[in-house]
């Protein structure tokens, strides 16, 4: 099986509000710092990049974050204007065609066609090569939508192949259909919270991918995991505490805190342990951080955190620095 550090396209979906973003981010630094000439890729979305790598901002044009990692924000329209010069040659005739009011009115109704255009702008990234034929970016890792609009990011492919049967769009849905559907190439990576709904959505896209869509899965990520504090003994004992055991207010505090902290543990290893029991994928759990808001610091811990748990499947890529 194929390394998760070797594919060339790494894609991360989830439920909205899992962090999906922030794993995307500290996997692409986990590639670059291997020596892998990484793009990350936001697709038409309010930067986040900027605050977590405390860049510049980014936007439409490629620009580099940190070392050997590099970003661009894909807006259909960008897209849309690359891919017509690509196919037209000559700017004044892209003009001429896809500026026109009329195309343009057609262009907008055309179910998918913003998604195909920033996938199909991520795609090129993925196999785009210099001069002398060589690969320019070793990883392309996308922050794709959320879960319903993620299922449909992905599958606008076969949604105009099954629809059309020959023509340029046809020819280069079905390039980008055969790339995702590589398991050489491209790895979809999942990310939940371990919590009854993240959890079961998450299943549910799993089953859609691999079934519907033909998708090879990389990781499962829980993320946000509470680390356990105390053994088991100290664990029973502060589950079965009564609530206002002690007449101290501050020991009474300190007791319902580690009370919540042994709830929580024990929640979310129940369905830690259900992902484990239920999935075949390579399960990574990321640590809950205190923190107000995810820093390059909380990015770089999140990063190490990806790669000790890969392990032995890192092993191929590690650079000597």
């Amino acid at each position: 099986m194929t390394s998760l550090y070797d594919r060339r396209m790494v894609l991360f979906s989830g439920k909205g509000g899992v962090g999906k973003t922030t794993l995307a981010s500290a996997f692409a630094l986990s590639c670059a710092r291997k020596g892998q000439r990484t793009l990350l890729i936001e697709l038409n979305v309010k930067d986040r990049l900027n605050a977590i790598f405390g860049s510049v901002e980014v936007g439409p044009e490629i620009v580099e974050i940190e070392q050997n990692l590099f970003a661009v924000n894909i807006s259909p329209r960008v897209a849309m204007e690359e891919y017509g010069l690509m196919k037209l040659r000559v700017k004044v005739v892209y003009k001429a065609v896809f500026e026109n009011r009329v195309v343009q009115s057609f262009l907008r109704v055309v179910p998918g066609l913003n998604d195909l255009l920033m996938l199909g702008k991520s795609h090129f990234h993925a196999v785009e090569v210099d001069g002398a034929g060589k690969y320019v970016w070793d990883k392309v890792v996308i922050d794709a939508p959320a879960t319903g609009h993620g299922i449909f990011f992905l599958k606008i492919p076969s949604v105009i192949t099954s629809i059309l049967e020959s023509g340029p769009m046809f020819s280069d849905a079905k390039k980008i259909e055969e790339f995702l559907r590589d398991p050489s190439l491209t790895a979809v990576n999942l990310v939940t919270l371990p919590e009854e709904m993240p959890v079961n959505e998450t299943l549910e896209l799993r089953q859609t991918l691999v079934d519907e869509l033909k998708m090879p899965i990389g990781m499962i990520v829980a993320n946000s995991v509470y680390e356990p504090v105390f053994d088991e003994e100290e664990s029973a004992w502060l589950l079965d505490a009564e609530v206002e055991q002690f007449e101290d207010t501050q020991t009474q505090g300190f007791v319902d805190a580690a009370k919540f902290r042994a709830q929580r543990v024990e929640m979310q290893s129940e369905y830690v342990e259900k992902l484990e029991n239920t999935l075949s994928e390579t399960l990574v759990r990321v640590p809950y951080y205190f923190t107000e808001r995810f820093d390059f610091q909380t990015i770089a811990k999140i990063a190490d955190e990806i790669d000790a748990q890969l392990g032995e499947e890192s092993g191929s890529q590690r650079s000597a620095g």
